[in-house]
């Protein structure tokens, strides 16, 4: 009869055993130490209930394990003969005034032997969303006719809230560990390392184990000062780095960004890092926090310097080519009247040509290429200068303009330089009589540029296909410049529409 009592009311219970499990062994608690904050609730559970025995206990599939315990001197027993096993499939206080007299727990062994128990008392431990993981529960070796006093009850329901929440504060600790571990293994992975920096004393707080690799510093040193940083600084770099670092903190930024060299103390190597942090202000404004992280660059950097040695090359050789044209140029043209006119005008252009040229290749961080005053309608100028005749304008750049700044003007660049090509070889500018018109307007926070072109061959149809130069076009418009390009293939010729945010083109 108790068993079938036991499996009715297990039937009727709104959990299943596999989600009771699983709830228990997400605690990860399972044949932990035994911990003083457990222990404590023993001993206060004995006290208030003026019991010989009181247990923290969890039941498992097979057992059931103690947490905590005092006067049992047990670590776990079978489940077979827990008296809790009963109790968890109840809703409340479980109270069992003689063990002795109740048909389920009559036979037990820990009743019909030692240590003889007689009283029970037990409050279920339930996870937030009602699933029984245990009891915390009293004994004594005498019946109790009159159970537990309403102050007993209470404070023993209390003691069973108190150890959920040990529990739910115990598997936060046990998560954030974790969650620790991985972000220092993800961090490792990706190359960056986390530092956190009290402004208003300038130490910092924490630097995670990656951080401390990358700056060559000892595991021990989790902690250190705005001086040990900038000390490691590269000397030609920490002036500036320094200036820009004190400036965001002192004149209200949110983020910060740098990229400079240290060296590093371990072993004396350069190495680059990237600096990218949040400031954190109080409600006057002031910084108190910093949270960043950095990454090593040292390999990105390296690539990045032999690619501009490589372009430097290239460009010189390029500039080589421009004067031996020159010079064969001038050679052909010696002695003879007539075509010393031709030849200057040729080489006035295939000057013009080699400066165009300059802009469509990355610079340096040297480059003086473009000036900081360098507009849109001037970069025009100079790319077509060398699609000019001298009787005629073969281009027409009228209305509104913008400064651009080096990454852009070389995007930019890139797109103008392909479509003047195309125009000489396939367009307005293949005809005698063909023009260009390139129209630029500030609306709205943007910069649209028109370049259409009449009086080429008539265009029969749009391309089937796009060419790689359409291609590169598109691309650089929409990753370098953040714009939008579009091409209208008229009778009467092309069209091009290109729509960047001016706030862009000062990159």
């Amino acid at each position: 009869m108790a068993d079938t009592a036991a499996a009715q009311a297990e039937h009727a219970c709104p959990w299943s055993e596999a989600e009771r499990l699983a709830a228990l062994c997400a605690y990860e608690i399972l044949d932990t130490s035994p911990e003083q904050a457990f222990d404590d609730i023993c001993q206060i559970a004995a006290q208030v209930c003026r019991a010989p025995i009181a247990v923290i206990n969890l039941i498992e599939d097979t057992r059931q394990f103690f947490k905590a315990e005092v006067g049992l001197g047990l670590r776990e027993t079978p489940l077979d003969v827990s008296i809790c096993r009963q109790a968890i499939l109840q809703h409340d206080l479980v109270v069992v005034p003689d063990l002795g007299d109740d048909p389920r727990f009559a036979c037990n062994p820990l009743v019909t032997g030692k240590p003889h128990l007689r009283f029970y008392a037990g409050a279920l431990l339930k996870t937030p969303d009602g699933l029984p993981l245990g009891t915390v529960f009293v004994l004594d070796h005498d019946p109790r006719p009159h159970g537990l006093t309403s102050e007993q009850a209470g404070g023993l329901r209390a003691l069973a809230r108190q150890v959920m929440t040990l529990l739910e504060h115990r598997r936060l600790v046990v998560t954030l560990a974790k969650r620790e571990t991985e972000l220092e293994q993800v961090q490792e992975i990706a190359g960056v390392g986390g530092v956190e920096i009290d402004l208003r004393t300038g130490r910092k707080m924490w630097r995670s184990p990656q951080y401390l690799r990358i700056h060559g510093l000892p595991p021990e040193t989790s902690q250190g000062s705005h001086e040990d940083w900038v000390g490691r600084i590269h000397p030609d770099d920490r002036d500036e780095v320094e200036r820009h670092f004190l400036a965001a903190v002192r004149d209200g930024a949110r983020d910060y960004r740098a990229e400079y060299r240290i060296v590093r103390p371990s072993d004396g190597e350069i190495r680059w890092v990237a600096a990218v942090a949040r400031i954190e202000r109080d409600q006057t404004g002031r910084a108190v926090r910093l949270i960043g992280a950095h990454r090593d660059i040292t390999h990105r950097k390296i690539n990045e310097e032999a690619r501009e040695l490589l372009t430097r090359e290239l460009s010189h050789r390029i500039k080589n080519v421009f004067a031996v044209v020159s010079g064969l140029a001038a050679l052909t043209a010696r002695g003879s009247d007539a075509a010393e006119g031709y030849v200057r005008r040729f080489q006035e252009r295939l000057q013009a040509l080699a400066l165009a040229t300059e802009y469509v290749r990355p610079h340096g961080p040297t480059s003086s290429l473009v000036r900081p005053d360098q507009t849109v309608q001037g970069l025009l100028r100079t790319l077509l200068a060398p699609y000019l005749e001298d009787a005629q304008e073969r281009f027409v750049i009228e209305g509104d303009d913008a400064v651009i700044g080096e990454k852009a003007a070389t995007a930019l660049a890139l797109i103008i330089h392909e479509q003047a090509t195309n125009a000489v070889k396939y367009g307005a500018l293949s005809t005698a009589s063909g023009r260009v018109t390139i129209r630029l307007r500030c609306d709205n926070g943007e910069l649209l540029l028109v370049w259409q072109e009449r009086g080429g061959p008539a265009i029969e149809g749009v391309p089937e296909r796009r060419g790689f130069g359409t291609r590169m076009a598109v691309r650089s418009t929409e990753l370098q410049l953040g714009g939008a390009i579009r091409h209208q293939w008229e009778p009467e010729g092309l069209t091009m529409r290109i729509e960047v945010p001016i706030g862009n083109l000062v990159q």
